[in-house]
């Protein structure tokens, strides 16, 4: 017996897990929008669909998502479902409508999954009003990377005021100011596997250099840096994920000034408060 497939390639080529809910989920839709749900029938069409796919393919025959998209219209004519086929080709069109317009407006030649999660109207408030631009004005970071670079900035100030690090009486000797090169360092660590660009850890050592000037640093910065590379203080980088789950699923988003300008050049933070 063959074993039924786990993958499933992407229009962009990319192999991610096979999901058969995502199958059924659009049957579903595309029933419900012209009155024909109905679980069984939902059922037999899902149990043709999988059947069909398994016969065709394996672990080492990988189906595209056209070829499955194919077979359950094929499906669903086979049933005499005509109206939920219509229903499934015209929600197919439209998808790849949207998949290209937000291309287009991203400048990418495929769309991420937190492209999917967001609609082509908030895509494109996105592009005119936040994501960061090349002197072109061509987008050179989606969606998901506004999210990652904010997430890793607000994650920053945690890590320096850690009890290891910090200490709140200010009782520390003020340790010499060390040279740092944030560009030679950038994209070479990460908090939770978000990558902390040269902006956060320019950020991230004027921090550390006002709070050692208030005699609150326990360590130096080398010291401290070198405990970041090792992943001494990756619980904040669960933090940061944290964080960035929350703006990806919508279920919060910081204001406008912090959309644009977290973790990149035009930051302008006040000073420290002793």
């Amino acid at each position: 017996m063959e074993s039924i497939p786990t993958k499933i390639v992407k229009r962009d080529g990319r192999v991610v897990d096979f999901d058969k809910r995502r199958i059924e989920n659009a049957i579903r839709k595309a029933m419900v929008s012209v009155n024909r749900y109905d679980p069984d029938t939902l059922s037999k069409v899902m149990d043709y669909v999988i059947c069909a796919i398994n016969s065709k393919y394996s672990v080492e025959v990988i189906p595209r998502v056209e070829d499955v998209q194919d077979i359950v219209e094929f499906a669903l004519v086979k049933y005499n479902l005509y109206e939920v086929a219509k229903a499934y080709i015209l929600y197919r069109k439209d998808r790849e409508r949207i998949r290209k317009d937000k291309m287009i407006i991203l400048g990418k030649d495929y769309i991420d999954e937190v492209d999917k999660a967001f609609s082509l109207n908030a895509i494109r408030l996105m592009a005119s009003r936040y994501l960061l631009k090349d002197q072109k004005g061509k987008p050179v970071e989606g969606p998901k990377q506004v999210f990652q670079r904010i997430a890793v900035l607000v994650a920053i100030p945690d890590i320096l005021y850690d009890p290891e690090v910090f200490d709140k009486e200010g009782n520390q000797s003020k340790r010499k100011v060390e040279d740092f090169d944030p560009v030679s360092w950038a994209g070479k660590t990460s908090l939770g596997g978000l990558k902390i660009n040269e902006h956060h850890l320019r950020r991230m050592k004027l921090l550390y250099d006002e709070l050692n000037l208030q005699g609150k640093m326990r360590i130096n910065w080398r010291e401290l840096w070198g405990q970041i590379s090792k992943g001494s203080f990756d619980k904040y980088g669960e933090k940061a994920k944290a964080y960035y789950n929350l703006m990806v699923e919508k279920k919060f988003m910081p204001n406008s000034p912090t959309l644009f300008n977290a973790g990149q050049s035009s930051l302008n933070f006040p000073p420290v408060s002793s």
